[in-house]
């Protein structure tokens, strides 16, 4: 498996798309999302931007699509929010919470 360094380190594989794997349960609970990763077992609650990160690599999605999305939807200039989701993608894939897109 490829490490987030090399997917960084690679500008082809930046632009490719990620995409959520399937062995993951999410449902909504108090106004959030919560994932369960049905390998582990282990939960995971998303804020607003986490959601909508999630539910747009649920589609497939490059990481510079997603940064779009999220520009759109907060309406919000891109001034060090970009980072925080570009972190929030790199924990997902550390979990193995999402892959590369075939």
């Amino acid at each position: 498996m490829l490490s987030w360094f090399s997917v960084k380190k690679h500008r082809d594989l930046m632009r490719r798309r990620f995409r959520t794997v399937q062995e993951v349960a999410e449902t909504q609970q108090a106004g959030r999302k919560v994932l369960m990763d049905l390998r582990n077992g282990r939960y995971h609650t998303l804020n607003a931007v986490g959601s909508l990160v999630w539910s747009v690599l649920s589609d497939g999605a490059t990481l510079e699509m997603v940064l779009g999305c999220v520009q759109e939807e907060f309406e919000t200039p891109e001034e060090g929010w970009a980072r925080e989701v570009e972190s929030f993608v790199e924990k997902l894939w550390s979990l193995n919470l999402i892959r590369l897109d075939d």
